[in-house]
């Protein structure tokens, strides 16, 4: 389904560009945050005092961090970057659907411009990018029935931020009643799948003389199935927030869940106010 404004291509507001837009902006994200812990990981401080002598000056040379203190550095920055990024996505992909769902409602299957229509949606549009990100999630579920699943994984980014902007420090501003600030988001996780029953006592097939039966695979080897699943982290007062690769990249699963799930209730309002053809 789509709402036309002025332009075309890539230009039309529809469920199908947003989609596009965003799963490649995470991808991109995700590409970016894992090609950075590689480089974390495989940083070599000898190169890095080698580059910091490149320019022959530095402008504060006392507050020259040595290279296991830039470490740290680098990686509470890619962390903060990682986590406002993905929030900004979140928010963004919020904006772009509220307002296809405004064109949808307020111009329906009518493709002639309507001054009045488009000063009505700009209106709407305008007040809805000024909200709180909890006053929009109310704004889609009461307005037109979209359900943001996930929820929980946004605000984790949003109290996260706030946190990681502060210096990294929990404090008790950031607990919740239960004396904590827990952050909830996706991750993939291997089960163990069991195993498969016994098959009948059938007689071995016998081989050529000289020929040898090798398994195709390890059959000792317990086999294992990825899934998605829902994980945690809790701080307390005083603790440093911080988060190991594993769960950073968790949280770029977790806004690609959030986006689809968001998408999917868009469509499905789309379809309940023009049509299943539509």
């Amino acid at each position: 389904m789509s709402q036309p404004p002025p332009g075309n291509g890539e230009n039309v507001l529809s469920l199908q560009n947003i989609s596009r837009t965003f799963f490649t902006a995470l991808q991109r994200q995700h590409d970016m945050l894992a090609f950075n812990i590689a480089g974390l990981h495989t940083a070599d401080p000898k190169a890095y005092e080698h580059f910091s002598a490149v320019s022959r000056v530095m402008p504060v040379p006392q507050a020259h961090l040595p290279p296991e203190q830039m470490l740290a550095y680098a990686r509470g920055l890619m962390m903060r970057t990682t986590i406002n990024d993905l929030l900004t996505l979140s928010s963004e992909c919020m904006v772009q659907c509220h307002l296809l769902c405004l064109f949808i409602r307020e111009q329906g299957k009518n493709k002639r411009r309507d001054p009045l229509i488009e000063q009505i949606i700009a209106e709407k549009q305008q007040a809805f990018q000024k909200m709180s990100l909890q006053d929009r999630f109310t704004s889609l579920e009461g307005n037109f029935g979209v359900v943001c699943d996930l929820e929980d994984g946004v605000f984790s980014l949003a109290a996260a931020l706030r946190v990681l902007v502060r210096g990294g420090l929990v404090t008790n501003d950031d607990i919740t009643p239960d004396g904590a600030l827990t952050l909830e988001f996706k991750a993939m996780k291997d089960f163990e799948v069991p195993a498969e029953p016994a098959k009948g006592s059938e007689a071995p097939l016998e081989l050529p003389p000289g020929v040898t039966r090798h398994p195709l695979s390890d059959e000792t080897q317990p086999k294992t199935l990825a899934r998605l699943t829902d994980t945690s982290r809790t701080f307390k007062p005083g603790e440093m927030l911080s988060l190991t690769d594993t769960e950073l990249l968790g949280l770029n699963i977790t806004v690609a869940k959030f986006v689809d799930g968001l998408l999917r209730s868009v469509d499905h309002f789309g379809r309940a106010q023009l049509g299943e053809s539509s």
